[in-house]
């Protein structure tokens, strides 16, 4: 699940006491009355101790374009020159300047 905008995780999350694990936070939220979204992004943060809000926003997955169909969402993935599934090592490279001369 991916937010267009962190701002109700902030309000479910701005009393909370840090450090605090990921169920702390999840029961903190469903608490305050998190929305379902906001609750849905929390669910998807990974195991382990948050110092902060700010560690938290930076670990809930964000979508910074919610108007992009997913043909569009394709197309940019393609663009880019990443194809699913392929290892890193295995994705076409730039020569690097050294071997050009």
């Amino acid at each position: 699940m991916r937010l267009h905008d962190t701002r109700p995780v902030t309000e479910a999350l701005n009393d909370m006491d840090f450090p605090a694990d990921k169920e702390s936070i999840l029961a903190h939220a469903r608490a305050r009355g998190a929305t379902e979204d906001a609750e849905r992004a929390l669910r998807s943060l990974p195991l382990g101790e948050y110092a902060g809000i700010a560690e938290v926003l930076r670990s809930v997955p964000v979508d910074p374009a919610p108007d992009r169909t997913e043909d569009e969402r394709m197309q940019q993935h393609r663009r880019q020159g990443r194809k699913a599934g392929l290892a890193e090592s295995m994705r076409p490279s730039r020569p690097k300047p050294i071997d050009q001369d």
